[in-house]
């Protein structure tokens, strides 16, 4: 997570200033898990912690002009047409708040028909045209399933942090 700070800071507003929107790949790099001491970072990290992981399709994120804008994305399975409302944050940030999944099965194997509401909120920051920086934060709540094999989980909500990077298509 500091690398995102440090990136953010540094940034001089010139990516601001010729940001343009359009298809992007999108990589988890870090994941926190604040719900269950970190079984859930191989939800987001599936080929483990040290390895980014590149979401399964493109993400379109939307010029300066285009804001606010809402739509839906498919990041990869389990997270597939979230809807999204992308925002101008001000100062080159791109907000998106409170982006709702209200059924999300967890790991099928682990734990049977357990379904759970994600709620999303994400700061991007184009480091350049091609390369946005950025930080999502996912509460997780109302964990439920017929075969009563849903977690215990830290919090509720609990949150999972991830540090994310988009590279222009």
């Amino acid at each position: 997570m500091t690398l995102f700070f440090l990136l953010a800071c540094a940034n001089d507003n010139e990516a601001a200033a010729t940001w343009t929107g359009g298809e992007f790949d999108f990589y988890t790099l870090v994941a926190m898990d604040e719900c269950l001491g970190g079984a859930l970072e191989a939800l987001f990290m599936p080929e483990g912690v040290d390895t980014p992981h590149k979401f399964e399709y493109p993400i379109y994120i939307p010029g300066y002009e285009e804001l606010p804008t809402e739509y839906t994305i498919d990041l990869r399975e389990p997270f597939v047409e979230m809807p999204v409302n992308v925002e101008d944050g001000g100062d080159g940030w791109l907000y998106v708040r409170g982006s709702v999944m209200e059924s999300v099965l967890l790991d099928e194997v682990k734990y049977g028909d357990c379904a759970v509401t994600m709620t999303a909120d994400v700061d991007l920051l184009p480091r350049d045209d091609d390369t946005v920086d950025g930080q999502a934060r996912i509460d997780i709540s109302n964990p439920r399933g017929s075969e009563g094999l849903c977690p215990v989980f830290d919090g509720d909500p609990c949150r999972v942090s991830l540090d994310i990077e988009a590279r222009r298509r």
